[in-house]
């Protein structure tokens, strides 16, 4: 479609053109009118061919110092953004021994060591040590700090072999499974099973009575594994459903290395051949939360479902489920003292105690939260106890069986 005042800008007279003009005119004043709207302006009138290759070749210069100051910019930008991404994300204790004092810090184990005063605090960033009882922590960050320490376990044979599940903090570039120390965690060689399936995930290790480098690692959708020589070699000691229980407890035997009960979702099950063969143990109903036992002789047991608490001694023939329990829900974590005299049972906050059996029981506190992640009792002192809790990380620690409870650390 013509425009006409593109015409009558062609032709400004009345007359009218020729044919052919008319269109040849026309279209050269639309082209025309096209090459400016683009930006196609015509050369100035003192521009010259050598003037433009002259600027051109400016330009040109100029295009690395662009480049290089582009460059720089960029990487003061990441620089900057990793110097603040660190300062936010950083769980480095703020305050010199104190492990937990970075409020970014979770707690995901408390264990006791061997030798008396030894605690060890399994974070998201690392695993510290005292030596002291929990009075000073020297580390100024945990080892293993780029990974988080979900269980601890140290041998009773040798108090300076460990063994704890490591996780990586960032999933990529360090490999999860069961790290091992000998020498109290100064260094640390990682071990997994052969064959794990891509599914397969660490979840626990405990410490086993068959010499220094015996410990047992349970892996969601592949089962518990066992080891006699800090991880050199594994070998699986359940198979089919054992493998597949959930939140599995394993209670190995200090008298006999071969003698193990095993509880989870599947119920109580029991090997005296090292888990070539596994007795199921009808007596305890339901889900298995806990199972714990004393260190004399014959020893003394409990095991906490989602029925009940159930107590025996050893080589019982007969498993008692303990009656009129005052709590409840029922007790989702035990503690017994090295000598089975007090048993303490934790259900939702609240901290039960009993020193006849189950017999009766006596209510000790209520806890002002519900992330506790582990509550353990020093075996050589039955009134000393020990409370961690997840995020705000903290350990609480009572001397007075759970009635009175003092900070531990931070």
């Amino acid at each position: 479609m013509i425009n006409a005042s593109a015409i009558n800008h062609a032709y400004p007279t009345a007359q009218q053109p020729e044919a052919g003009k008319v269109k040849y005119e026309i279209h050269e004043t639309y082209v025309d009118m096209s090459k400016t709207q683009l930006g196609r302006e015509k050369p100035g009138p003192y521009e010259t061919p050598t003037s433009r290759k002259l600027a051109r070749k400016r330009f040109l210069q100029k295009r690395p110092v662009q480049a290089s100051l582009m460059l720089v910019l960029a990487a003061v930008i990441v620089f900057s953004w990793q110097l603040l991404n660190n300062t936010a994300n950083s769980t480095d204790p703020t305050i010199a021994g104190h492990p937990l004092s970075n409020p970014h810090t979770h707690l995901h184990t408390f264990a006791l060591g061997v030798r008396p005063g030894t605690l060890y605090l399994g974070t998201h960033f690392g695993l510290f040590t005292s030596t002291d009882g929990g009075k000073s922590w020297p580390q100024p960050r945990g080892a293993l700090n780029s990974m988080m320490i979900t269980a601890i376990a140290a041998s009773p044979s040798n108090p300076d072999s460990l063994a704890v599940v490591a996780i990586p903090v960032s999933g990529v570039g360090v490999q999860s499974g069961v790290y091992f120390s000998h020498d109290g965690g100064n260094t640390w060689n990682a071990s997994s099973p052969g064959g794990l399936s891509l599914s397969a995930y660490p979840y626990t290790v405990k410490a086993g009575s068959a010499g220094g480098g015996h410990f047992y690692a349970f892996y969601n959708y592949a089962g518990w594994y066992e080891t006699r020589d800090m991880g050199l070699h594994w070998y699986a000691i359940t198979d089919d459903a054992l493998s597949n229980m959930q939140t599995p407890s394993l209670l190995p035997d200090p008298a006999n290395a071969d003698h193990l009960w095993l509880g989870g979702d599947s119920g109580l099950y029991e090997t005296r051949d090292d888990g070539k063969h596994w007795n199921h143990i009808a007596a305890v109903k339901g889900n298995v939360a806990a199972i714990v036992a004393s260190t004399t002789t014959p020893r003394l047991i409990f095991c906490a479902t989602d029925q009940g608490i159930y107590g025996w001694h050893e080589g019982d023939t007969q498993i008692t489920q303990l009656t009129h329990l005052p709590m409840s829900p029922l007790p989702s974590r035990l503690a017994i003292d090295s000598t089975g005299s007090i048993l303490y049972a934790l259900t939702g906050q609240d901290l039960w105690q009993t020193s006849d059996s189950g017999a009766s029981w006596v209510h000790r506190s209520r806890f002002d939260r519900g992330d506790i992640i582990a509550l353990v009792v020093d075996p050589s002192q039955p009134q000393h106890l020990y409370a961690g809790f997840f995020l705000p990380a903290e350990v609480l620690s009572s001397v007075d069986g759970g009635g009175l409870w003092q900070k531990l650390t931070d």
